[in-house]
């Protein structure tokens, strides 16, 4: 919970909504860029170009997710 509060006030994972009780709800679209964030940061990247990645307007989420896929399977010579 801690880094979904702490990625919202840095603009990285900005909720669809926030309810009176000001719980975050979460999209469609939102609960996509967590599991990137977090590919990215066992990548050893900095959160400021995670978000400088995800925000880019051709980002495209399934190419990036084959790219490191392909980075892995190399890496474990499978």
């Amino acid at each position: 919970m801690r880094a979904l509060h702490h990625y919202d006030e840095i603009g990285l994972l900005i909720p669809a909504r926030v309810g009176e009780n000001r719980y975050r709800h979460y999209g469609e679209e939102e609960l996509l860029r967590p599991q990137h964030i977090l590919l990215y940061r066992a990548r050893g990247l900095p959160l400021d170009k995670i978000g400088a990645i995800l925000d880019v307007p051709q980002f495209d989420g399934l190419t990036a997710l084959q790219g490191i896929r392909r980075e892995a399977r190399s890496m474990t010579g499978r």
